[in-house]
Formats: C-alpha cells, structure tokens, sequence
C-alpha cells in the first residue's frame, strides 16, 4: 500500500509521517528527489528525499529515471521508477508528501497494483502563517499563494482531515491505514503466494 499524505506547506505532514513511520514497524517512507535544500528536520525524518542539483534532475528527465515530477516553490520534486517498483511487489507499505498533481498520477498508475490511500491535510490560513513563522521559513507568501490551487484538489483525495491536534489527526490516519491494510488484503488476495 503506498499512504499519501498531501497539504500546503505548514500543515504538518513530515510531522504525522515522522510520528506513523515511529510507531508503525512494517510502514517505510518512500524516498524521492528533490532540488531544494534540506531542512533541519529531514534527518530526523528517516531521510525523506535524495537531494540533488537541478542537472541532475535534469537529467534523470532526460534519462526517464523518473515517473513524475512537479515544480513546487521554485524547486522540483520527483517520484523515482526504482521507487514505484518496490510499491508494487506489495512487501512493504509506503509513505510519502507528494503534490496534489502527483497523487493524480500515483493513484492512476498503481490503480490495479497496489492500493494508494490518500490523505489531504488541512489547517485554517492563520495557522499555517504561524507555523511556518515558527520553522523560520522565509518564503511564506510563496507557500500561501499556492494554499487555494491545492485545496481544490482535496476532492480527488480519499480523506480530509484538519490537522489541529497533533494525536487526534495520528489516531484518525492510523484507523483508516487498518481499515485500508484490510481492503488491501481482500482486493490482492488471489496474486499473494501463502
């Protein structure tokens, strides 16, 4: 199962993956690239990405290394083939922040491979302000102004949930991982060996 977690920047998805990826043994974190730079937090986060240069993300394009990627906030993001492959043995479930574009295209992709939950973070404006100003991020106009275009994506996700309270929104996600690690088993029963 691949667990996608998508919102604007300060609603706190690194943190609720941190939080499944500690308390949940058999969920890994599914690696992407990405060209910005990393963030204090990322070590503490199991390595979320493969940082790299705008070349050479380039030139994993050029090389179709990649099996999509987005421009967010001036840097890119991209989800590896090689990474796409390990969700669909179905040996592992997967998590990982991906773009309201990039879900569109995971979902598509993996739709009789694997099952993908999706899960569209929220959180009032003001809050997201504040956050951000607390991780000292200097671009927060930038991250606002894309809030509006990804909430009108949140229709295409399986779940919304506002995240306001740090271990309400880990009991609701975690619920809903054992409600769709079920429908995983019923959906691929008959392609699982015993």
């Amino acid at each position: 199962m691949l667990i996608i977690i998508s919102g604007s920047a300060g609603v706190g998805k690194n943190t609720i993956i941190t939080e499944i990826l500690n308390n949940n043994k058999n969920i890994k974190l599914m690696q992407t690239c990405t060209t910005r730079m990393p963030r204090h937090t990322d070590e503490a986060m199991h390595s979320p990405y493969i940082y790299v240069s705008r070349e050479d993300f380039e030139n994993k394009i050029k090389n179709g290394e990649l099996f999509e990627h987005e421009e967010i906030h001036n840097n890119f993001y991209g989800v590896l083939n090689s990474s796409l492959k390990e969700v669909e043995k179905r040996e592992n479930h997967y998590i990982k922040d991906i773009g309201v574009l990039g879900q569109i295209n995971l979902k598509r992709a993996l739709k009789d491979k694997a099952e993908v939950l999706s899960i569209f973070l929220t959180a009032p404006k003001d809050e997201l302000i504040r956050r951000l100003k607390a991780r000292g991020d200097h671009d927060i106009d930038l991250r606002i102004s894309r809030m509006e275009f990804e909430l009108s994506y949140s229709k295409n996700y399986d779940y919304v949930i506002e995240n306001l309270n740090l271990s309400k929104t880990l009991k609701k996600i975690e619920s809903i991982i054992k409600k769709h690690e079920k429908i995983e088993q019923k959906r691929f029963k008959k392609q699982t060996t015993v």
